[in-house]
């Protein structure tokens, strides 16, 4: 006898693999693509695009879909679906009726530009050269606010794009957050970022080859799986979700930055694991998907602020970092890399920053995404703009666009409404590792020792494993007893920072 659940999941999982040959592509073309396949593979991914839409709005899925919830009431249709399946097929819905609302040409062409347009910011970064990015960048918020439109002209034009990337959050919300959060993060940067902290500076340059081995060995360590998994190197660091069994994440190495390889190998591992531990039988279906960018974040700000940058975390490791570079740790000790790694300092580059200037880079971001879509900024203005609230911030000014509006990738990939989710992710963070420490009291020890699978298990069994089945405040709820609250960062900030700097921050 038919299954219209199991038709349902076959269907999805058939629409699935067709996004993930995107992913493939997408991979390909931040590690391996040669520069001059660039036309021909935007029109591999608006190809692939329009083919992926054409399932979601077809009347297959639709009569599929319609067999397991009533498209009009949303009331659903089988009476044996587990609590789990019945939140599957009510996020499908959710899904599909904003996929409806786009036309398969539109997002075709959207694809295409995104593929172009990731290719020129690159050209663009390598370059210094904002103007080149700039018509792109307009074609990009221009089609954006058509996509919102589409989906939901009553919402604005913001509030759509956001919901992409953290359900049920608005802009007014995030405003409301981040500046509650700037009541205290700004006065407490000022306060610290001119107490002296006494260390040696390590001094490179750092073989990337011993580098990249050492990045290896961290993974391992944390429980990637290499069978079902691989690390490349891009400009620009990332994870890349093709399916459990095949997880993608980069690094970047610099010879003259000994901790920038290590965070951001530790950081995609975090997003990596996590891909790794979805539910591999629903693949294509939100039982195999994150609940959201912030809860995603959460765990790679975990595993990089809460594991990696702890003293346990350099105290375990020192003797492998001598053993990869042994001539530039001779005089150097745990407590160094420590402090050197955490020491406050405002700088230009988002995924090099101290977790408390990291928070004032994504505030900035957002300020500029809000004065993009409201009409008030223009991008040929934007430079200025982004210049002028990094002064204001972080008392620092761009030397160049560089290092400045074009150092990240997101916006030429058309994510605006990303940039909030990983303030999300740094306040999850916190209040999952505050919970994380009382179900594991003996966490420190097994950061030291390099004991890391159970915290890893403690995550999947909470956090990966539950996919969509509860909103983001949900399941942080069910793991930590409290709604998402910034009072764990805030508590976590200065317990951390009181032990660096060895002053009093209440």
């Amino acid at each position: 006898m038919a299954n219209p659940f199991e038709d349902l999941i076959q269907y999805c999982q058939s629409l699935a693999t067709i996004s993930s040959i995107q992913s493939v592509l997408a991979w390909d073309q931040e590690t391996y693509m040669p520069k001059g396949a660039i036309q021909f593979r935007s029109k591999q991914c608006s190809w692939l695009s329009e083919t992926a839409h054409s399932y979601w709005i077809s009347d297959t899925f639709k009569r599929f879909l319609g067999n397991c919830i009533d498209l009009n009431s949303q009331e659903i249709l089988i009476d044996s679906l587990t609590f789990e399946q019945e939140r599957l097929v009510q996020e499908l819905y959710k899904d599909w009726k904003k996929k409806t609302q786009l036309p398969t040409k539109f997002v075709g062409e959207y694809s295409a530009l995104i593929a172009e347009s990731t290719h020129v910011w690159q050209q663009a970064k390598d370059n210094n050269h904002y103007s080149l990015f700039e018509p792109h960048l307009a074609k990009l918020i221009e089609m954006s606010r058509q996509k919102a439109e589409l989906i939901d002209p009553q919402k604005s034009c913001y509030d759509v794009l956001l919901d992409d990337f953290e359900p049920g959050m608005s802009m007014i919300t995030v405003k409301e957050l981040f500046s509650s959060l700037k009541e205290h993060v700004l006065p407490l940067l000022k306060r610290i970022q001119d107490l002296p902290m006494d260390f040696k500076l390590i001094k490179g340059p750092f073989n990337t080859n011993q580098q990249w081995l050492y990045t290896l060995d961290l993974l391992k360590k944390m429980g990637f799986d290499f069978d079902q998994g691989r690390q490349d190197k891009s400009s620009h660091p990332f994870t890349i979700d093709i399916h459990p069994t095949d997880v993608r994440v980069t690094t970047r190495l610099d010879q003259n930055l000994f901790f920038s390889g290590i965070t951001s190998t530790i950081h995609e591992g975090g997003h990596g694991l996590y891909e790794q531990g979805l539910q591999k039988e629903y693949f294509g279906t939100p039982l195999a998907q994150a609940v959201s960018l912030g809860i995603h974040e959460s765990q790679s700000r975990l595993w990089e602020n809460h594991v990696c940058k702890s003293l346990p975390f350099w105290q375990g490791q020192f003797a492998s970092i001598q053993s990869y570079f042994p001539d530039q740790f001779k005089d150097i000790s745990a407590q160094d890399l420590w402090k050197q790694v955490n020491k406050v300092e405002p700088g230009f580059i988002r995924v090099e920053a101290d977790e408390i200037t990291y928070l004032c880079h994504i505030m900035i971001r957002f300020e500029c995404e809000c004065a993009l879509f409201d009409g008030s900024l223009s991008t040929k203005d934007l430079p200025d703009f982004w210049n002028n609230r990094y002064q204001t911030y972080l008392g620092i000014s761009p030397s160049s666009d560089s290092v400045g509006v074009l150092q990240d990738i997101h916006w030429s990939s058309g994510l605006f409404g990303y940039f909030p989710t990983y303030v999300i992710g740094s306040i999850c963070a916190a209040q999952l590792f505050a919970t994380l420490k009382g179900a594991l009291p003996n966490i420190d020890t097994l950061i030291q020792t390099g004991d890391w699978l159970p915290i890893k298990d403690w995550l999947s069994t909470h956090i990966y494993q539950k996919g969509r089945v509860y909103s983001p405040n949900e399941l942080i709820k069910m793991v930590t007893g409290k709604d998402i609250s910034a009072q764990y960062l805030l508590d976590y900030l200065i317990e951390k920072y009181e032990d660096l700097y060895e002053v009093d921050l209440g």
